[in-house]
């Protein structure tokens, strides 16, 4: 595995002040200016990484770029040969996008459902100690910054891109009644990115954000009726990945999870199962 954890991902909002205003008050995310030129409105800090997230205005919600942090400059170069070997055109960044997502070297391509994505390696970490406006820590570190869920009709060219190309292993997959998730990691977070069947709409299920304990997850659900955000599902606890959480929607229409527990896998002994169920809850709240 030449991919190490998912590293940042970029966000488009219709309304890329209200998103950051989401990510201070109800996540606990550290918001600062995107500065003056380019597109970026907004970065969110959630580490001792410059940035997370960031925000750029877009007419519908959902995530616009996919980055994935890679051990070094030889990661990068092996990974482009496989890429290449399966036929996908491959660029290298520039100076100035390399100085943009503060990293050392980056190469990119189009990703399943036509989403740039990004290998990088050399991230240039923050001079100042992240501390989050509302006292939350994150899950991250080798994990990455948590995982993002897509939605798409092509479910299975996605799964085989990310595994027999990226690497990725498939942790397991859960078969509800509303849809078959996939899910699949690349670390030990049980997965970074998972793919859900949708012939209606393709793009953004929902980003999870990980949280050290079930009483920041608590906290977090008080802030939604502290600010009448919506919940798309109840508070629960998934058999998968054990995580204990709840989903919100977010103001750009897709849904943020906020979780913790989340399980730790093993290469050496993990065996990838079929899930109907949660243990409990996560019931629709739409």
């Amino acid at each position: 595995m030449t991919i190490q954890s998912l590293g940042y991902v970029g966000i488009g909002a219709p309304d890329p002040t209200a998103w950051a205003e989401y990510a201070r008050n109800v996540i606990g995310l550290a918001v600062e200016p995107g500065g003056s030129e380019g597109p970026v409105r907004y970065r969110l800090r959630m580490d001792q990484h410059p940035f997370r997230m960031w925000l750029t205005e877009a007419p519908t919600g959902g995530v616009t770029v996919i980055g994935w942090e890679v051990r070094d400059p030889a990661a990068i170069d092996e990974t482009t040969v496989r890429l290449k070997e399966a036929g996908v055109d491959v660029s290298v960044g520039t100076d100035e996008e390399c100085q943009d997502r503060q990293v050392a070297r980056m190469v990119h391509f189009t990703g399943p459902l036509g989403i740039r994505t990004e290998l990088f390696c050399g991230r240039r970490l923050a001079s100042s100690q992240f501390v989050s406006p509302l006292g939350v820590d994150f899950v991250t570190g080798e994990q990455g910054l948590g995982h993002v869920v897509m939605k798409t009709p092509h479910v299975q060219e996605a799964v085989d891109f990310y595994c027999d190309v990226l690497g990725f292993r498939l942790s397991d997959t859960a078969d509800y009644p509303w849809g078959t998730f996939h899910f699949l990691g690349c670390n030990p977070r049980h997965h970074s990115i998972a793919f859900i069947r949708s012939y209606k709409n393709e793009g953004t299920h929902h980003i999870l954000c990980e949280v050290t304990s079930p009483d920041e997850v608590g906290r977090a659900l008080d802030r939604t009726r502290e600010h009448d955000v919506k919940l798309m599902a109840t508070l629960g606890k998934h058999a998968n990945d054990g995580m204990f959480s709840f989903y919100m929607h977010s103001p750009a229409g897709f849904g943020i999870e906020i979780g913790a527990g989340g399980v730790q896998v093993d290469e050496s002994t993990w065996v990838s199962r079929v899930y109907t169920a949660d243990i409990w809850g996560h019931h629709p709240a739409d």
